[in-house]
C-alpha cells in the first residue's frame, strides 16, 4: 500500500564549496542548479510501488516538478487546485502511456545571473539568457540528437527559435517586485 519516491529539484550546486565537476552527478548533462540546461533541471524521479509500478519499469514521460501536487492529489482521491500548471502523471508511474497527459512545452525562469529563460517542447530545447542586461542571447538545441546541450543551432532553425520565444513571452508572468526584464 505505500508508494515509495526519490526524487529532486534541480541538479547539483556549488553552495559550501561543492564541487560539482568532482563525481560528476550529471554524467555528460551541461549545467547545474540555477542554470536551464538539463543538468540543472532534468532530475531522476525513482518510484517504488508494489502491484502498481511493474519493477524496472521506465517512462520516457516528461514532467516538471509543477506535476507533483496533481498527482499526490489524485493518488490520494482529492481534486487538485484548478489554478496550477501542473498535471497528474499517475498513468506514466502505472504504465498506462496511453493515457498520460502530457505538457505541450515546459517553462522555466530565473532572475538572478542576468535573467534566464527555458522552453522545452518535445525534443526541442530553447535557452534565452542574459534577458536583464538588455541583449538577450537565444541558443537551441534538439535533445534527441544532443542531449548534453553542446551544439546551438539556432541559426539553422530561426522557424523553430521564433515560436520558442513567442511560447516564453506567453508563458512569463511578470512580479514587479523581482522583474526579469529590468535590475
Amino acid at each position: 500500500n505505500t508508494l515509495v519516491v526519490f526524487v529532486s529539484d534541480n541538479g547539483p550546486h556549488e553552495e559550501g564549496n561543492h564541487k560539482v565537476d568532482f563525481l560528476t552527478v550529471t554524467g555528460d548533462l551541461r549545467g547545474k542548479k540555477r542554470d536551464l540546461y538539463e543538468g540543472g533541471i532534468r532530475t531522476p524521479f525513482l518510484a517504488k510501488w508494489p502491484g502498481k509500478i511493474m519493477p524496472g519499469s521506465i517512462s520516457d514521460h516528461i514532467s516538471s516538478f509543477w506535476d507533483y501536487m496533481p498527482t499526490f492529489c489524485e493518488l490520494a482521491g482529492i481534486p487538485a487546485p484548478d489554478d496550477t500548471d501542473g498535471i497528474s502523471f499517475v498513468a506514466a508511474m502505472t504504465g498506462d502511456d496511453e493515457a498520460q497527459e502530457k505538457h505541450p512545452h515546459l517553462y522555466w525562469e530565473f532572475y538572478e545571473a542576468g535573467g534566464k529563460q527555458a522552453i522545452r517542447k518535445g525534443n526541442w530545447k530553447g535557452v534565452r539568457l542574459d534577458v536583464r542586461k538588455g541583449e538577450p542571447y537565444f541558443e537551441l538545441y534538439d535533445l534527441s540528437t544532443d542531449p548534453s546541450e553542446k551544439n546551438n543551432i539556432a541559426e539553422q532553425h530561426p522557424d523553430i527559435v521564433m515560436e520558442m520565444l513567442r511560447i516564453m513571452d506567453k508563458s512569463h508572468v511578470e512580479i514587479p517586485e523581482i522583474s526579469l526584464w529590468h535590475n
